[in-house]
């Protein structure tokens, strides 16, 4: 009888392979798809705008009257928004960690972008002027130029000023006057409601937010600049009076 001399290494090998066939013919052919690329996000671009009693602002013309019956121009408006939230029927929510700051009168700051926004109906938009506690205080925010000229003095509690608005107007005597509306500290954070049914079903969207300087002096509390505080930095009184009239100053309007 002949006698073969086994290889352990080949036959192993052998073994290897036979049960890797095996494994292979009987598992089942799964068919394998391409994922499909739809985008579940969309993004949306807010353009600000002044008006004045729906009126439009032209730069340092005295042609505004508020409701205490103050005529008054606009030099200058800088502001923060952060804490920007849209919510809907069902309570889904979406929720920008940015702070933006903005011009209305300077095309490159006078708009921003929110991305990321998961596609649908949304019935809310919440926001804040100013900035949060967390970084609101001094260097809470990169040095840009923009920032540092929006800083809060430090002796007055630091960090930024959440809103300027600066101009001149006609006193009592009728004489032209400057006054300078200024926000800042952190209970001086204004919180802004509104209720609007938008659309975020393509992929970008376009929006204008309006500010109406007329609301920061009326409603609730009629702000008169010749008995008010024309300078409200260092006046708390006055900026919380600001502070509760801005609420309402802003409105939406989808434009696509």
């Amino acid at each position: 009888m002949e006698l073969y001399h086994i290889n352990y290494r080949q036959l192993i090998l052998l073994i290897t392979l036979l049960s890797f066939s095996v494994f292979t013919s009987c598992k089942r052919d799964e068919k394998i798809t391409p994922v499909e690329s739809v985008n579940l996000y969309s993004s949306a671009k807010f353009h600000l705008s002044v008006k004045s009693n729906n009126s439009i602002i032209y730069l340092d013309s005295l042609n505004n009257i508020n409701q205490a019956g103050n005529t008054y121009s606009v030099h200058n408006i800088n502001l923060y928004i952060c804490n920007i939230t849209l919510k809907n029927a069902t309570g889904v929510s979406y929720y920008s960690k940015d702070v933006f700051y903005l011009d209305p009168f300077i095309n490159n700051d006078s708009s921003f972008d929110l991305d990321s926004i998961t596609k649908g109906s949304y019935t809310e938009i919440d926001f804040s002027i100013g900035i949060d506690s967390i970084r609101n205080i001094d260097y809470g925010l990169n040095s840009s130029m923009n920032n540092i000229n929006m800083a809060w003095p430090t002796a007055m509690g630091g960090g930024y000023h959440f809103l300027k608005i600066e101009g001149h107007y006609l006193d009592a005597s009728n004489n032209t006057s400057g006054f300078a509306i200024h926000l800042g500290k952190n209970e001086n954070l204004v919180h802004v409601k509104i209720t609007k049914n938008i659309t975020q079903i393509n992929n970008n969207h376009d929006y204008s937010l309006i500010f109406d300087i007329n609301e920061v002096f009326s409603n609730p509390y009629l702000y008169n600049l010749n008995t008010d505080a024309n300078y409200t930095m260092s006046d708390s009184t006055a900026m919380d009076n600001i502070k509760t009239n801005m609420k309402d100053a802003f409105t939406i309007i989808q434009n696509n």
